[in-house]
């Protein structure tokens, strides 16, 4: 890959995106705009641009201290270092709180001694000054609010984690918002409307964060309920399949938790009910084709099952669905007639959905119906599989 860094400092490459300056410039403006001199602005932005590289400097050490290779980009209100490998908690931690607590000594303190003893006399210096305390001292503490994805969010973050095994995002972002709904409504009221600005944003990332961190759980549920029907453990998946639904869930979370909980009824001899389950959502969309194979097995109505199992082996997308398919054509003794009709079919397409259908079955522990299916193949011959 091509190295787009714009240069290096102590062997990290550094980018910079000309957003960077955009917002750094809006910055320096309303800083200054009780008296915006083009040299107040020129300098308050050469400040935050080596005050942020310096900061960032301090992450990409860290970094490098445990075996991470750095990058820094300069871009929006800031910058950002990433690198790729495995940290603990603790040494994200570090990684963390090492940005803004090296332009904290390096700048923020020494600036912060220089303005309290008076060194510095002259009006132009003590504004050189104040920019350099508010950008290495206020910045930093900002920095270091419990918001994702500042640092101080990360380090939340990292100590959520340590708390609740690992599942400390959701909680990390929940503060995120309040914090920046918090500090939104103080910047306004203060008139500091780039403060207000990177709250909507701090808030705009994590309400979208926490969407997505959603759907994730969501589908980490149902996937456990799914490998519970495998299993034979039909009311565990039922139950998931009802907690997913109490969320109520919309478009296709809303049609596959339905299926499920239809799914897990059927496996329990309920098919009144598996057929309440998805009537009862019918909004959602009609259930797959795979589903009405199985009730029509389930029901003793074979012929229609087996051929509307063959279809949905050939045309639904791989998936669970599948799966389960595959475990109600073998528990009611159809396999031999599922891949006699996909046999017939001309051409590789049925001798696909055959192999497919064959290892489903090993996957879920029939494996005398699976070396069935392998027989037929073999004596079928276009799979170019050996006979037995």
């Amino acid at each position: 890959m091509a190295d787009r860094s714009h240069f290096r400092l102590a062997g990290v490459p550094v980018r910079v995106e000309l957003y960077f300056f955009v917002i750094i410039g809006i910055l320096a403006y309303e800083f200054n705009i009780q008296n915006p001199k083009p040299a107040y602005l020129l300098a308050f932005v050469g400040i935050a641009f080596v005050s942020v590289v310096v900061h960032e400097l301090g992450h990409a050490l860290a970094f490098r201290r445990f075996g991470v290779d750095p990058h820094i980009t300069l871009v929006g209100m800031g910058g950002l270092t990433t690198g790729s490998g495995r940290l603990t908690p603790r040494q994200h931690i570090i990684v963390s709180l090492a940005g803004p607590l090296l332009a904290l000594v390096l700048f923020g303190l020494p600036a912060l001694w220089l303005w309290h003893q008076g060194t510095i006399t002259s009006a132009d210096g003590r504004v050189y000054l104040f920019e350099v305390l508010w950008i290495n001292v206020g910045w930093s503490v900002l920095n270091l609010l419990p918001m994702l994805p500042l640092d101080g969010g990360n380090v939340a973050l990292s100590l959520l984690d340590v708390a609740t095994k690992g599942r400390g995002r959701r909680p990390a972002e929940i503060i995120s918002i309040v914090v920046a709904v918090a500090g939104g409504l103080i910047a306004l009221s203060a008139g500091f409307p780039g403060l207000l600005l990177l709250a909507v944003m701090v808030v705009g990332i994590n309400v979208s964060s926490l969407s997505r961190v959603k759907q994730q759980e969501i589908g980490d549920e149902m996937g456990f309920a799914y490998r519970a029907l495998l299993e034979h453990r039909p009311a565990d998946a039922e139950q998931v399949a009802v907690t997913v639904l109490d969320r109520k869930p919309s478009g296709p979370t809303l049609r596959s938790a339905s299926e499920l909980l239809g799914w897990a009824r059927l496996w329990q001899g309920d098919q009144p009910g598996a057929e309440q389950a998805v009537q009862r959502y019918a909004h959602a969309g009609a259930p797959s084709a795979m589903f009405r194979g199985a009730q029509a097995l389930a029901g003793g109505r074979l012929v229609e099952g087996v051929s509307v199992m063959t279809w949905a082996f050939v045309n639904e997308p791989p998936g669970p669905t599948q799966a389960l398919g595959a475990v109600a054509v073998a528990g009611t003794g159809q396999t031999r007639p599922l891949v006699s009709d996909l046999l017939a079919i001309e051409g590789m397409t049925g001798v696909q959905a055959a192999l497919g259908f064959r290892t489903l079955l090993g996957v879920a522990g029939y494996h005398r119906e699976a070396e069935t299916v392998t027989s037929m193949l073999a004596a079928d011959g276009r799979a170019g599989l050996p006979a037995a």
